[in-house]
C-alpha cells in the first residue's frame, strides 16, 4: 500500500513538472570575431520555466566568447522587478545556440529580459522581431557595439524589425559616422529605437507591463531629514565664515576664501530651490575651504597637526563603533550606513595623509587641507546618520545576503568591463582598480562598502557603455533620457514603500549639473540608476507573491492526470487485494 501511494505521488509530481513547465524562444542578435573583423550573427535564445526555487541556469552551444552568466541573472532580476515579483517559486533554464562562437555578454541582456517577462506573463512574442542592447538598473536599455553587423545578420535571417537602444541611430566607429536610417532603407528592414524594457515588451507583445509614474512622491521623512542635513552643513558654513572673516590672509590663499564664499552662495541658492542634496554638497565644499583657512590662521605647527590628527582618529573610531551597532532593516538604513561608513573611511584616509605629508614635507597648506577635509567628512557623516532608523519597507539584510549582493555586483561590473574592452582594449584601468578595491572590502568582510564600491564601478563602466558609438550631439539627450527613467524608477520604488535616498540624491544632483557639466550629470545619473534599484538584490520581509501565471487549460490537464493516476492506483490495489481475500476464506 505504501509503495502504491509513493508511486502515485511520484507520478503526480512528474506530471506537475511537465504541465507547469513552459518554454519560449526568440532570436538573439550577436557578433562573432573573424580574421577580417566582427561579423553579425543570429543565435537562438530559449527559456524554459519550471516550478523551483528561483535558480538560474545557462547553457551555450558553442561557448560564447564572453561570459553571459551575470548578464542573464541580472536581466532575469530586472524582469522580475519590473513585474514586482520575487520569482522564488520557479527555476529559469536559458539556452543559447549558434553556428559558431559569438560575443553575447551584456548585449544579450535586453533579449533575455524581454523573453523572461513574456514567459512569466504568458505573452506571445513576435518572432519576426529582434532586439539588441544592455539591460541596466531601472529597466534602461543601453548602447552596444556591432550594430551594423547585427542589422545585416537580421536581414539575412529574414527578420522584419530590429530594435536598438535609443540614441544609436547615428553611430560613430573609428571616427566614421554611420546613419542607420540609410542602412534601414538599403536593406529594407525597420530599425527602431527603444529606451526601456517596458517599451520593448510592448513592441514585442502588444501588451503594457508597467505603469508610468508622472511624478515622484517624495518621502516626507527624506525631505525633512535631507533639509535638516543641508541646514546643518550650511549653518556651519556661515559659522566658519564668520570666524574666518576675523583674520587677514596672505594673497596666495585669498583664493580659498573667494572659493568658499562662492560655494556658500551656491549652497544657499540650492537650499532656496529645495534641492537639499545639492545644497549640502556645496556647503560641504565651502566648509573644507573655511576650515583650511582657520587652521592656517592658527600657524599650524607639527605638534598641533599631530594633536589634531589624533583627535580626529579617536572621533572616527568612536562614531564608527556606534554605527556598527545600529540595526539595518530597510534600504534606507543600508544606504545611510554605506554613506556614513564611506565618509568615515575618507576622513580616516585624509587624517593619515596629513601625517604622511608631515613626515615628507613642511607644506603646511597641504597638511591643513587634509585635516580640514577629514574634519568636515566626520561632520558630514554625523549629518547623514540621521537617516538611520527611519521607517520603510523591511528587507532581509543579514550579512550573508549583503555578501551575496556584493559578489553579484562585482561580477556584473567585471563582465561589462570585459565587454567594453573587446572593442576598446586597456581603456578601463580605473574601473579595474575600483573592482579590485570592492573585492578587497569583500575579503575584509565589509560587505556593505563592497556593494557600494562595486555599484560605482558598474556605473563607471556603464557611463562608457552609455556613449558607446553614440554621436556627441546625442549626449544631452542621453542624460535627459536617463534622468526620466531614474525619475520613473524612484517613483515606482516610493510607491512600494522603498525610498532610495542615495538614488534620489544623485538624481537631484545630476539634474542640477546637466546644464553646466554634462559628463558629470551623466555619471551621477548612472549612480542614481544603480543606487535606486538596490532592492532587487534583497528579499522583502513580506514577499511579493506567486510568480508565474497559471494557464487554466494546463490546470485542467493536471487535474485530469491526477484523477487518472488515482483511479489507476485504486485498480492496482483491488487487483492485489482480491486473491488474498479468497485464500483466507478457503483456509477457514
Amino acid at each position: 500500500m505504501n509503495k502504491l501511494i509513493f508511486l502515485f505521488v511520484v507520478v503526480a509530481l512528474l506530471l506537475a513538472q511537465n504541465v507547469f513547465a513552459k518554454q519560449g524562444h526568440m532570436k538573439l542578435l550577436a557578433v562573432k570575431e573573424t580574421e577580417s573583423g566582427y561579423e553579425g550573427g543570429v543565435a537562438d535564445l530559449y527559456l524554459e520555466i519550471k516550478p523551483g526555487s528561483g535558480r538560474v541556469f545557462l547553457e551555450t552551444f558553442p561557448l560564447t566568447r564572453t561570459d553571459t552568466q551575470m548578464s542573464t541573472r541580472f536581466a532575469k532580476a530586472i524582469a522580475c522587478d519590473l513585474l514586482d515579483k520575487e520569482c522564488d517559486d520557479v527555476d529559469f533554464f536559458y539556452t543559447i545556440t549558434a553556428d559558431s562562437a559569438i560575443i553575447a555578454g551584456p548585449s544579450a541582456g535586453s533579449s533575455i529580459a524581454v523573453l523572461t517577462i513574456a514567459m512569466l506573463e504568458d505573452l506571445k512574442l513576435n518572432e519576426n522581431y529582434a532586439i539588441t542592447g544592455t539591460i541596466n538598473s531601472g529597466g534602461l536599455i543601453g548602447p552596444v557595439g556591432g550594430l551594423t553587423a547585427k542589422v545585416e545578420a537580421a536581414k539575412k535571417s529574414g527578420l522584419k524589425k530590429v530594435f536598438i537602444p535609443a540614441g544609436e541611430l547615428i553611430i560613430r566607429v573609428d571616427n566614421t559616422t554611420t546613419d542607420l536610417k540609410n542602412l534601414s532603407k538599403d536593406l529594407d528592414i525597420e530599425i527602431i529605437e527603444v529606451s526601456t524594457l517596458s517599451e520593448a515588451v510592448k513592441v514585442f507583445t502588444g501588451k503594457e507591463v508597467k505603469a508610468n509614474f508622472k511624478s515622484i512622491s517624495i518621502n516626507e521623512e527624506y525631505t525633512n531629514t535631507m533639509k535638516s542635513l543641508a541646514k546643518d552643513l550650511c549653518d556651519r558654513s556661515n559659522k566658519l565664515r564668520a570666524e574666518a572673516d576675523n583674520f587677514n590672509y596672505s594673497s596666495n590663499i585669498t583664493a580659498l576664501m573667494e572659493n568658499a564664499k562662492n560655494l556658500t552662495g551656491k549652497g544657499k541658492t540650492a537650499f532656496e530651490k529645495q534641492t537639499f542634496y545639492s545644497s549640502a554638497s556645496y556647503c560641504f565644499g565651502a566648509n573644507v575651504e573655511y576650515s583650511t583657512l582657520l587652521l592656517l590662521s592658527k600657524n599650524l605647527s607639527r605638534e598641533s597637526a599631530i594633536k589634531e590628527a589624533t583627535r580626529l582618529n579617536n572621533q572616527i573610531k568612536k562614531f564608527s563603533e556606534q554605527v556598527e551597532n545600529q540595526e539595518k532593516k530597510t534600504i534606507t538604513d543600508l544606504e545611510a550606513y554605506i554613506v556614513v561608513k564611506e565618509r568615515l573611511a575618507e576622513a580616516q584616509d585624509y587624517s593619515s595623509q596629513a601625517l604622511q605629508i608631515l613626515n615628507k614635507t613642511n607644506k603646511t597648506e597641504r597638511v591643513a587641507r587634509a585635516l580640514a577635509y577629514s574634519s568636515e567628512r566626520i561632520n558630514s557623516a554625523y549629518s547623514w546618520s540621521k537617516f538611520l532608523g527611519k521607517n520603510g519597507k523591511a528587507y532581509n539584510l543579514n550579512k550573508d545576503v549583503i555578501k551575496k549582493s556584493c559578489q553579484s555586483k562585482i561580477s556584473e561590473a567585471d563582465e561589462r568591463k570585459q565587454y567594453v574592452e573587446l572593442y576598446f582594449p586597456d581603456t578601463l584601468d580605473n574601473v579595474k582598480k575600483e573592482i579590485g578595491q570592492a573585492a578587497s572590502e569583500l575579503e575584509k568582510g565589509n560587505y556593505e562598502i563592497c556593494l557600494s564600491m562595486a555599484s560605482k564601478a558598474k556605473a563607471d563602466v556603464d557611463v562608457v557603455l552609455s556613449v558607446f558609438g553614440v554621436d556627441n550631439s546625442q549626449f544631452k539627450n542621453i542624460v535627459e533620457r536617463k534622468l526620466e527613467i531614474v525619475k520613473n524608477n524612484i517613483a515606482r520604488e516610493a510607491s512600494k514603500g522603498t525610498f532610495p535616498i542615495l538614488g534620489y540624491s544623485y538624481y537631484e544632483y545630476a539634474n542640477s549639473l546637466k546644464e553646466s557639466d554634462l559628463l558629470s550629470a551623466l555619471l551621477y545619473s548612472e549612480y542614481a540608476l544603480e543606487y535606486g534599484n538596490l532592492d532587487i538584490y534583497f528579499k522583502a520581509s513580506n514577499g511579493k507573491g506567486s510568480t508565474a501565471k497559471i494557464d487554466k487549460s494546463r490546470v485542467g490537464i493536471f487535474v485530469i492526470g491526477v484523477l487518472v493516476g488515482f483511479v489507476a492506483a485504486s485498480l492496482i490495489k483491488i487487483v492485489h487485494t482480491e486473491p488474498k481475500s479468497k485464500t483466507k476464506k478457503k483456509k477457514k
